[in-house]
């Protein structure tokens, strides 16, 4: 369904409510970071992701789980904005999140993914998508092997 209004899709807007009224903050967080406007998660909802992973009182599980569930969507946009957001979690966050995936044996099962919906963009995205999924599960096995993000050490 591509009925739009300012970008976001009327599903989206829908999911978003929904969420919303329900009380569940985390997941409407995360609904609007993985829209599929088709530009990159805004920041604000990154920032407030991070922050979720500070919180002590946020389940890290339950966090992973609704981003993992975005990258069943069939839409290229929302499973790449899905992928970006736990990179993000996984650099920036509090070491739990990376933790989480690892010690879950998260796996970003893509290897199957095409949108073929969205015409050659959709199609072309997706092969792109199986890499990125592909390289986020590296690094969540490395963590597992080593239990060190080599990424976040400091250079210099």
């Amino acid at each position: 369904m591509n009925l739009s209004q300012g970008g976001q899709t009327i599903m989206d807007r829908v999911n978003s409510a929904r969420f919303g009224l329900a009380g569940h903050m985390l997941a409407k967080a995360v609904c609007k970071a993985t829209t599929e406007e088709q530009i990159g998660p805004k920041k604000k909802h990154l920032d407030y992701l991070l922050h979720c992973t500070e919180e002590p009182n946020v389940s890290i599980p339950q966090l992973a789980n609704l981003l993992l569930d975005r990258l069943q969507h069939t839409n290229w946009i929302v499973v790449y904005k899905a992928l970006v957001s736990i990179h993000h979690l996984m650099l920036y966050g509090n070491e739990r999140f990376i933790q989480y995936l690892a010690s879950a044996n998260t796996s970003f099962s893509l290897n199957q993914f095409l949108d073929n919906k969205s015409g050659v963009q959709g199609y072309d995205m997706s092969t792109y998508i199986r890499r990125y999924s592909k390289y986020l599960n590296q690094k969540a096995l490395s963590y597992r092997v080593v239990a060190f993000d080599f990424c976040k050490v400091k250079r210099g």
